[in-house]
Order: C-alpha cells, then structure tokens, then sequence
C-alpha cells in the first residue's frame, strides 16, 4: 500500500508539473524575442559600493541557448604600514573590473519565470577580472615615485534569476550572479621593488552580485 501511495504522489507531481510546462510553453511560443536590462544593487565582495549590470537576449529556438553579459566594478583603498618601521607605508587604489559573457536557459515554471545559466570571461574574449592599482609608497618620510601594477584573470559565473511576468509582454525579475576566480596578487604586476617589508594578502574578490531588472518581450 505504501509503495502504491508513494507511486500516485509521483504520477500527481510529474502531472502538475507537466501541466504547468505546457501551460508556459504556450505562452512563451507567443514570444519572439526578449531583451533583458538588470542594474547591479550589491556585490558581496566589494569593501564598499559597486556597480554594474547585466544585459540578456532570448529567443523562441528550443534546446539554443540564450546569450547574455555582465559587468560588475569597484574600488578600494588601502595603506599598509611596514610592521618594523611605523615611517614607511604603501597606499594601493584599486579599481576592480569583472566581465562576463554568458548562456542562459529560460526554465518553464508555474506563475514565476526562472533563468538559469553559466558565464565565462578571458582576456581573448575581451572580459575576465581586470585590476588596475595604483602604488605610492612612503618610504621613512620620503614619498616615493607612483607605480602600477595591472593584472588579469580568468573567471567563470554561475546565476539565476526569478521574475514575475506581466501582459505576456512584460517581466521584471530580481537575480544572483556568482563570479569565481583566483585570489589576486594586486601588487605582483609592479615594476619597482618596494623599499619597506609589508604584508599584503591576495584579494579574495569571488562573489555574489544580485540585481533588479526588467525584460520586454516582442
């Protein structure tokens, strides 16, 4: 008897779920094509504020991937005091860039929309993680000539997004964009050795960046 009962649960749950996916897929058979905008509200491994965005194009096509991007930025600075001479510091301005590109599905559901996918960002692509710092060292009372030091990464992101769909035509949505990657060495790309011995840790700039937006289907 158990097993009977555990096996019409089943049949009732995959009939729901059936019935709801042939519900959306007739409405989204009316769409064309949809343009999605979403303005980045946080990053979660930001020191401060970010900004950033996320744009996405879906079509009708089944079993294609939709293709989208994000962007995310920040800053943060930071000085540094040599541990054994309290007249020496480093000050670093960092401006931190993460750039994907990305390939989506839209998973049919029940009252809600959901977006599921995954990015990737490389240099050859012209995206992954870019941080530009600026270092000024002040060396026992002496501030030292500006360096730079610019360094890339590889990044890989994983997000989805949850909306609520308006008309068949409107959708606005809330999403989370995790970005992963390396530990950075901010300094390791300078072009002067520093004169005091101080401990800077790799960043560890892997987060979150959740957004709001808006999608418009025609």
């Amino acid at each position: 008897m158990l097993n009977k009962s555990n096996y019409l649960r089943k049949l009732a749950f995959s009939a729901s779920l059936l019935l709801g996916l042939i519900g959306l897929d007739n409405t989204a058979s009316a769409q064309f094509i949809g343009i999605s905008a979403d303005a980045a509200i946080a990053y979660s491994a930001a020191p401060g504020s970010a900004s950033g965005y996320s744009v996405g194009i879906s079509h009708p096509a089944p079993f294609f991937p939709n293709i989208g991007y994000s962007n995310v930025s920040f800053k943060e600075k930071e000085t540094i005091i040599d541990s054994s001479d309290t007249t020496s510091s480093v000050s670093l301005d960092t401006t931190t860039t993460i750039k994907t590109i990305n390939l989506f599905y839209n998973v049919p559901f029940p009252v809600v929309t959901i977006s599921v996918g995954f990015g990737y960002g490389i240099d050859n692509l012209g995206t992954g993680v870019e941080t530009k710092t600026t270092i000024v060292e002040n060396y026992q009372g002496t501030k030292l000539d500006q360096d730079n030091s610019d360094l890339k990464a590889s990044v890989s992101e994983a997000f989805f997004h949850i909306g609520l769909p308006f008309w068949n035509t409107v959708e606005f949505h809330i999403g989370y964009h995790f970005m992963s990657f390396t530990n950075l060495d901010i300094t390791s790309k300078k072009s002067v050795n520093f004169q005091g011995d101080y401990t800077i840790e790799k960043k560890k700039y892997s987060g979150g960046m959740t957004t709001i937006g808006v999608q418009v289907a025609f």
